[in-house]
Formats: C-alpha cells, structure tokens, sequence
C-alpha cells in the first residue's frame, strides 16, 4: 500500500526515519556492548523501517516500490522473530515458523491472481509484523529489572502499542488521522529508545554484562595471544626438526643455540656436542677467522650469504663439505639471532661435475670428445703454441665389430686409447673424433724428420695384437699429419687438412701414413665438384654400357660379358669409373647408377634376340644396391618386364663388400641365387681373410683378380697360389674366371691349371653394345681365331 505525499506527511515522515535510525542505533549499541547479538538483528529490522520511508519520499509511486514496500513487512518481521529469539535463548514455536512462508505465499499469489489495488493485501504481512512486536514486548518485559522496572517496561510497552498500531494502519490510512498514525508510529519508536537508554542506566546487571562482556573479549585475546606465541614456537621447533634441509641457529656472538636434525645428518655430529660451542666448529681449520671476531664474522656472512650461495663447511671426520647457504637474521626468543639454512650439494655438485666431464669427453675410453678437443686445441693455439695434428683412422675397424663382435671392438677401441695416450705423451692432446677415429695435437713437433719417426711409430703399435677373451687378433690405421706452423690457424682447418691426408693413407693401401698437403686440398673440391656434377646430371643423355667379353676356356666359346659403366659429360670429358664411382658410393649415387646399368643392360640384351639365348651378362652390385631392402624385387621387376631368364644374370659382389654386414649379405645373396641368378665374387684374394669366407658365401664363380694373373708367367709362387685358389675353388663346386688376361702365355697358364672362364684385353676390350652385338656375338669365330 502507497501512502499520500505532501509536505505534512513528509515532515512527519523525517521523523519516523529519524525515530526509526535513532532506535535502530540504540539496539546496535546493545548488540555491540554485550547485551546479546539479537539486538543486532532488531536494529537491522529498524533501520529497514527508516529506509522505507526514506525511499518513498524521495523516489515517485512505481511498481519496484509497491513491490518492495510490501515486502519489507516480511523482511522486518523475520529479522524481528530472529532477534527475539536470539536473545531468547530458544526456538520459536512451529506456527509462527510456518508463516512467514504462509505470508509470502499469499502476497506471490495475490499479485498473480489480483493485480490491481488491493487494501487486504497487506493483512497477512501486518499480522505477521505485528506477531513480531508482541513477542518482542515479551521479551523486554522478561528482562525488566525488579527493582527498577521502569526502563525495560516502557520498551515493552512501546512494542506491544507497535503490534495495535500495525493491525490498525489500513483503517487508519484511509481516515483522515492517517498522517497521526505515522505520529504515533514516531513516537513509539522514541518511547522504547528512551527505555531502552533508560534501562541500561538503571540495570546493574546490564551494566555489569557490558563490563563483563569487554572484560572477557580482553582476556580472551591475551589468551589467544599467548596461545599462539606457544604453538608458534611449537610448530617452529616441529619444522626444523622435520624439514631436511639442515637449520644451524647462533646468537649475535657465534655461539650455536639451534641445530636440527638436517644440520646432524649434513655435519655428522649431534646438536647436544654443538650447542654452546662457537659456530667456528662447523668450519674447516683454513678458512677459520684469526684476525676479526665472530660477530664480525657472522655480519660479513649475513652479507655473502643473503641469497643461496656456494660455500664448504666440515664433517665430523675432518673432510670438506660443498654446501648452499642463505644467512638471514631473525628475532627469536626475545633476542636477535643469525639463522643459516644449508643444504649439502656435495653429491649434486659431483654428478654437475660428471655430466660436465660427460659432455666433453667420451664413455667409453675417457679421452676428449671431438668438441672438447677443439676447445684445448684452439686455447694451445692462442697461446701461440705450434706442432701437428694427427687423423688416426682404424682399417676395416667393422670387421672386428662383424665377427668378433662389438665387445671385441670395444677393448680394441680402449687399448688403442692407450696406446696413443702413451706415445704421445703428457703435453698432447689425444681425442676420440669418431667411432673408429682419433686425432692427437703433438706440440713442438715440426721437424718433417721427427714426424715420419713419429708416425712409424704410431703405425706399429697399433698393430700390436689385441687380446680379447683367450684370442689375439691385430689391426692396422690409416694416419694423416697436418703440421701447424702458424698458431694462427683455427682447429677446424687443421683437423679437415689431416683428414684429407688420412683419406690419401687409405687409398693407397691402408696401414701407413700420409703428410697433407695442397694437392690434397685441390683433390677434395674436385670431388666436390664431381659430387655436384653427379647430382645434377641427366643420366639417359650422358651415361653409356660397354660390355668386356667373357670367354670359356673349355672350346674358346663366349660364355657372356661383363657390363661396365662409362660417362662422358655434355663438354665431352670422358670421365673414368675409378674416379667417379668411388665418389657416386660416398654421396649416395651409387643407388639410381646402379639400377640404371640394370634397367639398360636388360634393355641391350632383350634387344639382341636370339643371339642373346647363350649369353650371360654380368652386373656389379654396390654396397649400397646388396643393402637395399628393395634390391631383390627390383630385379625381378625389370627381369621380368624385359621377358629375361634369371640365368641370363649374374652378380657381382666384391668380398669385402660382402663383409660389411656379413649375416644380411648371406640372406640377400640367398634369395637371389634361390631364385636362379648366378652370383660371382669379384677381386678374390685381396679381401679380408678370403679364403674363410669362401665357403660361406652362395657364389657360383670366383673372379681372381688381375694381380695374380700379371705375374703368371714370370713368377712361379704366383703360378703356385692360382693352381691352389682353382683346386680349391673346384673342389667346392664353384667355378673360377682369371681376369686382367693379356697375353697367350698367361691363356696358356690358365687353361693348363684348370680354369673354367678368362677375361681380359686379350680376349676383347670392353666395347659399346652394337660393336658387341656385331663382333661379339655375329663374329665370334673370327674374334678368338688367334687362341
């Protein structure tokens, strides 16, 4: 319900909220004195009440007003109820529980169900408000003092003539004494302040409870006070006992009055020998202070030590300790005293230092690794220092890997460590660059003479046998030396220029040592340069085969042709194989040449009809074709696209290319001659201990190399060494082709000790594939007349 405005209601209203604050700050002052927390909720319930006539003097007639000023019936009468039974002590009874939600349920359906204007919307609220006041009055009249009554029985008073003046107010309003009811209402909210005021002057008790209630909250402060100073230092020690960082507490003069269990188990000693002892005893004897005191010394620590800092301390037994330490000065125990927090990084120290060492050397024979040799290297070189570098690479090192196994390779690698640690000596620089390689900085050593001893030297002590597991087997090295005359080189530079040098070793024979020089340097950016070509040539338009006849002794028939590989470059340089094949193995290019001489030298032999019905060719195969996982397949399908036989190809391989990954070669190899090519081994007799592994390898042909047959004729322990490789090779079922065959009397040598097939210059240069085609197989009689 909307009450009327003009100036007389709005006058009287200012005082119903002056009325309404000023109780509603006397019940607050209850509450807060100790009287009891429902007061509280009474001058929360008040206030409301001036709030209410606040906002309708100043805010026009809406319905967010309407809505609240009907509802703040029920808000008043709840914080009421809940006051009063706050101060109470007990519960209120169960029908007056149920009507504020009886109330609030009749105002929600009444604005459902009768918008408009309704006067008996308000009855359930007033009644509700009006419940309030009548226990309210109760209340006051319960706690009225006997012997002066006059207080508490004026509020009690003033609240029961509240509850009639709140069942009378919607007759009232529509009187014309409505603006004397709002001055009634007025002047009992300031009847039960001045009893309220009056009560609490006139009661005894009630002051006594206010003294009481302040002098209760002051106890019970100190109290949690000086509870919690105990449990502080409780817990402190509990902390410092339980946390495993170590805890050494001294006073202002260094004497130890703290030390936990951490600082036990880091120092090794007992806090019951330590405390009272100067805190110098945790110290090692070098770094004790003599000459200023220990209060100095505990400030200068405070200083170093203020953020976690490296330092040492000593154990029990005399030994140093590495430890972290932050020094920080704190108030305990009524005195100010130093509180050092330590940690012992003597273990995480050590492995810092071992990754360190790690990381710079390696595993498994602990020289230098490749970049911290670079680094004493170039700090020599800065230092003006001058000498040479030696490239050390193991020959055939895999082999040892292969068939005495990686143990084997292992104690081998670390007995040639030592070798090289021992020969060169304190002041050199030994290093493992790679797996099977070593470089060393000799300083001083720049005489050519002293070089060359040196070198010898090195080459034959790697050859001394190496034991492994009850048997010896030896090795060898290939060495380049690179001198450094000028400190102004960089490390880089020296190491590129002694491995060049160490590459020259191993093409000329391995097991010997090599200086660099220029030339080398030119060598290297022509194979670069080759390399390069290589990658970008176009295969079809620069390369070509030529096929070398084979031919078998037993009626001078042709028994087929090897396929050969020839490149001329669109500026016509014709560029040998032995140049440019090495170089297509290292850089990869080797996969797509091979597999092109393939593809062209089915193509040629498919093309020669049925003059190609007896011919056999025969096609190297690279490391890199025999350790393809595709070879096989890709053999078949080119095979098979031509309409070829698997006779008509054979395969060669060379032994030491075989016995690079000896087991996957075997089943390569395996498959192919179970699917009916023949496979032949090429260069027999220069290999790695050939003859044992003769038998092993599924070859039909054994191709002695052209070494053995040079001398034939002129050597008769040669002649001995063939007629022994052919016996043998017969008795194992094999058949036996001597290549390099250049005369007649080498022919004749051959044919007489039982060779099978002969190839050479004698027989037929390599020829391009129509000169084969026209000489070869149409003119063979003509060909081979003069054998």
């Amino acid at each position: 319900m909307m009450y009327p405005s003009d100036l007389l209601h709005d006058v009287i209203r200012y005082g119903l909220v002056v009325s309404a604050l000023l109780l509603a700050l006397v019940c607050y002052g209850y509450g807060r004195g100790g009287a009891g927390r429902g007061y509280l909720w009474l001058s929360a319930a008040f206030t409301l009440d001036g709030l209410r006539h606040l906002l309708m003097i100043f805010l026009p007639p809406s319905m967010p007003l309407t809505l609240y000023v009907e509802f703040d019936l029920l808000v008043r009468a709840f914080l009421l109820f809940s006051g009063v039974r706050l101060l109470g002590g007990g519960v209120l009874p169960a029908t007056l529980r149920w009507l504020l939600p009886v109330v609030l349920g009749w105002l929600v359906w009444s604005h459902v169900f009768q918008p408009g204007e309704s006067q008996w919307r308000d009855l359930p609220g007033t009644i509700f408000l009006s419940s309030a006041y009548v226990l309210l009055a109760m209340f006051f009249w319960r706690a009225r003092d006997r012997n002066q009554p006059l207080g508490f029985l004026l509020a009690a008073t003033g609240s029961l003539l509240l509850a009639v003046l709140c069942l009378a107010q919607p007759l009232a309003l529509q009187s014309d004494w409505g603006v004397w009811h709002f001055s009634s209402f007025q002047m009992l909210y300031l009847m039960i302040s001045g009893g309220l005021i009056m009560a609490l002057y006139q009661s005894e008790r009630l002051r006594a409870d206010f003294a009481s209630e302040g002098q209760h909250k002051a106890l019970l402060r100190v109290l949690r006070s000086r509870r919690r100073v105990v449990q502080l230092r409780e817990w402190t020690d509990v902390l410092l006992h339980q946390i495993s960082d170590g805890v050494v507490v001294t006073d202002m003069n260094g004497i130890i009055t703290g030390f936990n269990r951490g600082a036990e188990k880091i120092f090794g000693r007992r806090a019951a020998e330590l405390l009272g002892q100067p805190v110098t005893e945790l110290m090692p004897e070098h770094i004790r202070p003599t000459d200023i005191s220990l209060t100095d010394m505990l400030r200068d620590f405070h200083h170093r030590f203020r953020e976690p800092t490296e330092g040492i301390g000593r154990f029990q037994d005399g030994t140093t300790l590495e430890l972290e330490m932050v020094v920080s000065p704190m108030a305990l125990s009524d005195a100010e005293q130093m509180v050092a927090i330590i940690r012992d990084v003597s273990e995480r120290k050590r492995q810092r230092e071992q990754l360190h060492f790690m990381a710079r050397h390696d595993a498994l024979t602990g020289l230098p690794n490749r970049r911290c040799f670079s680094e004493l290297v170039s700090s020599r070189l800065a230092n003006g220092q001058t000498g040479m570098l030696a490239f050390v690479d193991l020959d055939d090192f895999k082999l040892v890997n292969d068939t005495l196994g990686h143990k084997a390779g292992d104690t081998a690698l670390v007995a040639i460590a030592r070798r090289l640690v021992s020969l060169a000596g304190e002041d050199a620089v030994v290093a493992r660059q790679s797996g099977d390689e070593f470089v060393l900085f000799m300083p001083a050593m720049i005489e050519t003479a002293q070089m060359r001893d040196w070198a010898e030297e090195l080459v034959a002590r790697v050859r001394s046998p190496v034991s492994f597991d009850q048997i010896e087997f030896a090795l060898s090295c290939s060495v380049g030396l690179a001198p450094c005359v000028d400190s102004s080189v960089d490390v880089e530079t020296l190491v590129r220029e002694a491995d060049l040098a160490m590459y020259q070793a191993k093409r000329s024979g391995k097991n010997r040592y090599s200086f660099f020089h220029e030339s080398m340097l030119a060598e290297f950016n022509r194979v670069a340069e080759l390399a390069a070509r290589l990658k970008r040539m176009n295969m079809d338009e620069e390369l070509s085969l030529v096929f070398q006849p084979r031919m078998e002794l037993d009626g001078r028939q042709l028994a087929g042709a090897e396929v050969l590989l020839r490149w001329r470059t669109p500026e016509g340089e014709q560029i040998p194989p032995d140049q440019f094949i090495p170089v297509a193995e290292e850089t990869g290019q080797i996969l797509r040449l091979g597999y092109w001489v393939l593809e062209n030298a089915c193509r040629h032999l498919a093309g020669w009809g049925h003059l190609r019905d007896s011919m056999v060719l025969s096609i190297n195969l690279s490391a890199r074709q025999l350790f393809d996982e595709n070879l096989v397949d890709r053999i078949e399908s080119v095979r098979t696209s031509y309409g070829l036989a698997p006779a008509q190809l054979e395969f060669e391989i060379t032994e030491s290319l075989a016995m690079q990954d000896i087991d996957y070669a075997l089943r390569v190899l395996g498959r192919l001659r179970a699917r009916g090519y023949g496979l032949s081994l090429d260069d027999f007799g220069t290999g790695y201990s050939s003859l044992s592994h003769m038998r092993q390898l599924p070859v039909d042909t054994i191709k002695i190399d052209r070494s053995f047959v040079q001398n034939l004729v002129s050597d008769r322990q040669q002649r001995v060494l063939v007629a022994g490789i052919i016996e043998l090779t017969g008795h194992l079922g094999m058949r036996v082709l001597a290549e390099g065959v250049e005369t007649l009397e080498q022919l004749d040598i051959l044919d007489s000790l039982g060779c099978d097939e002969a190839q050479g210059y004698l027989i037929g240069r390599p020829m391009s594939a129509q000169d084969f085609c026209q000489r070869a197989l149409s003119d063979w009689e003509e060909l081979v007349r003069a054998f």
